[in-house]
């Protein structure tokens, strides 16, 4: 946090819990990097004792994040392989070789179908993750048509039909919003992702738990963010669309590892059941990911730039050489040196400069130029020394991105109507992973044509 000061953090910290720390590898990981950095040479200098925890259930180079927080490899390192898991794994892997893509989404289901009528006829739950909000109910509704199709619709009503719990939730659910939801519940069925209201996704939480939900379709962030357990997990398709890169990409192992951790109750089973439903040409791709897991790389240097600023506005960094020694606490420096060609270093360059400096100082001058470029530090190149804005300041204090200020500098004039203003606003680096949906379109045409009093460049279909 750039306002979490120096001398408040060393008086009032003295454990820092790093939960889900493989997330260093995703678009989150420089935050989490930062954080720990920021820590680590704030122990160094002020001599102050703060511990610092890392907890994963999927980081296959624990020893290089072990390095990262200092601890100690003998004694501060802890591995639990899957002898440790209360509730033995079984793990399956299922190939469709179908082309066409309606005929291969259809296959999918009837074989997810095919799995969960038959686990669900044992007397488990079972959890079904798909990759979007909408494909959540649209797989609820194929399952659902399939059951009423085989005339098997009765295996998955709650048994406890007549109870008043149930009835009680039947009445709580039907005050809902979500139409989808309200649909879907009393057949057994529900769905969960983040677009719902929480005290909706609360409720399903809540009566999956208490078992009157079968089958629970959702997306991955309940497998990060809730602990709610089943006794069969399945993954049904491995492609998910990456709004930065404009395409469809394949789901990450990370995210299959805290998927599969969802399978199995330990107060409850005695074994748990992980799934994969994916097309015949990634089983081969995926099956050699679980057994050689590939180390988690640091993201750091796509949002140096941004941290260093907070470093400056802060008043740790002063200068390059300050700079320079701030990147040999951060996890990038362990990884640059660990695989070096992940970060466009020759094994050469690291054998001449082992301690990557020159490395080091090209990745500051190059951020720094930026800044400076953007007007959030003034960076004078002959000394080396680094001056905060108050353009950098703001940028620092409500997280601003260094892409959205130089957007801001480009486009902002005196001139400027108030649809001007927003209009620039909406092109902020924050918001573009912001899509607009099909669905969406009627209401946010009604939206612009009767409640919108400026205009709105390019429309409802203009993000």
């Amino acid at each position: 946090n750039a306002e979490y000061g120096d001398d408040a953090l060393a008086k009032s910290v003295r454990l820092l819990i790093v939960d889900e720390v493989h997330l260093l590898h995703e678009d989150r990981g420089p935050v989490i990097e930062s954080l720990i950095a920021r820590t680590l040479r704030l122990v160094e200098q002020t001599q102050s004792m703060i511990r610092i925890i890392g907890l994963s259930a999927t980081l296959p180079n624990y020893r290089d994040v072990g390095q990262f927080v200092l601890a100690n490899p003998d004694t501060g390192i802890h591995y639990f392989d899957n002898s440790y898991r209360p509730v033995p794994l079984s793990q399956e892997f299922i190939g469709i070789k179908e082309k066409n893509p309606v005929k291969r989404k259809a296959a999918m289901n009837e074989v997810c179908f095919e799995k969960v009528s038959n686990r669900v006829r044992q007397g488990y739950q079972c959890m079904v993750f798909v990759h979007s909000r909408k494909d959540t109910y649209n797989t609820a509704k194929a399952l659902i048509e399939l059951a009423q199709e085989k005339e098997l619709s009765n295996i998955f009503q709650c048994s406890e039909i007549n109870s008043l719990a149930y009835n009680t939730a039947l009445t709580e659910i039907g005050k809902s919003k979500n139409r989808e939801l309200r649909d879907i519940f009393h057949k057994g069925f529900a769905i969960h992702h983040a677009g719902m209201l929480r005290p909706d996704r609360n409720m399903v939480e809540r009566y999956f738990e208490k078992g009157f939900i079968q089958v629970l379709v959702c997306t991955a962030t309940l497998a990060w963010g809730v602990n709610l357990p089943a006794h069969t997990v399945i993954i049904k398709g491995t492609e998910l669309y990456n709004p930065e890169k404009g395409t469809f990409v394949d789901l990450g192992m990370l995210d299959v590892m805290q998927i599969f951790g969802r399978a199995g109750r330990p107060q409850y089973d005695t074994s748990g059941e992980a799934l994969m439903i994916t097309t015949h040409d990634k089983l081969h791709h995926y099956i050699t990911l679980l057994n050689h897991q590939m180390p988690i790389e640091s993201q750091f240097i796509n949002r140096l730039s941004d941290h260093l600023n907070a470093e400056i506005v802060l008043g740790t960094v002063a200068n390059i050489v300050d700079a320079v020694k701030w990147l040999s606490y951060t996890y990038l420096y362990i990884r640059m040196r660990a695989n070096p060609q992940a970060y466009g270093i020759k094994y050469n360059d690291l054998e001449a400069d082992f301690d990557l400096i020159q490395r080091r100082q090209e990745l500051i001058i190059s951020a720094a130029r930026r800044l400076d470029k953007c007007q959030m530090i003034r960076f004078d190149e002959k000394s080396g020394n680094f001056f905060t804005t108050d353009l950098g300041r703001t940028a620092s204090h409500f997280y601003i991105q260094h892409e959205t200020v130089e957007t801001f500098n480009e486009n902002i004039n005196s001139s400027m109507t108030d649809a001007d203003i927003f209009n620039i606003v909406s092109l902020a680096s924050e918001f573009e992973n912001v899509m607009v949906r099909d669905d969406e379109l009627d209401e946010l045409s009604e939206l612009e044509n009767n409640d919108c009093f400026l205009d709105v460049k390019g429309g409802e279909t203009n993000r």
